[in-house]
């Protein structure tokens, strides 16, 4: 979760740039603005797939649907048993509270935006986490 965490960060700052280069107004959430900021963080993060953030997780990238609205980051696990009882409930938590307390994700979540992670196990279990903030 660390390396999501450090990854989320650097995203956020891609992000923030891609928006202030718009010369938009701060508070004005465009929808095309958006999609061209995460197109450079998928190309970004895309670059990097295949690299293992430790020694049971893979990133395997970023798939960007602008046309519906959804960013899905990638995982591979190479352990079932890392999915482990409670484990998704657990993860839920997690990644809404990453992606909910910043404020440039929470206004993509706001303007009808799904910002997902799938998670797939070397025996082909895969979970699809949506963040969802209350």
């Amino acid at each position: 979760m660390r390396a999501d965490l450090n990854c989320s960060k650097q995203l956020i700052i891609v992000a923030a740039i891609a928006f202030a280069a718009s010369g938009r107004p701060a508070l004005s959430f465009t929808h095309d603005e958006f999609c061209r900021a995460m197109q450079e963080i998928a190309r970004v993060r895309n670059a990097d797939a295949g690299r293992w953030l430790d020694r049971n997780t893979r990133d395997d990238g970023v798939e960007l649907l602008c046309e519906i609205r959804t960013v899905n980051f990638k995982r591979f696990l190479t352990r079932s048993s890392t999915l482990q009882p409670g484990w998704e409930s657990r993860k839920q938590e997690e990644w809404n509270r990453a992606h909910c307390s910043n404020v440039l994700w929470r206004e993509a979540i706001d303007n009808g935006w799904n910002i997902t992670t799938t998670i797939t196990t070397a025996a082909g279990e895969r979970r699809l986490i949506v963040a969802q903030c209350n």
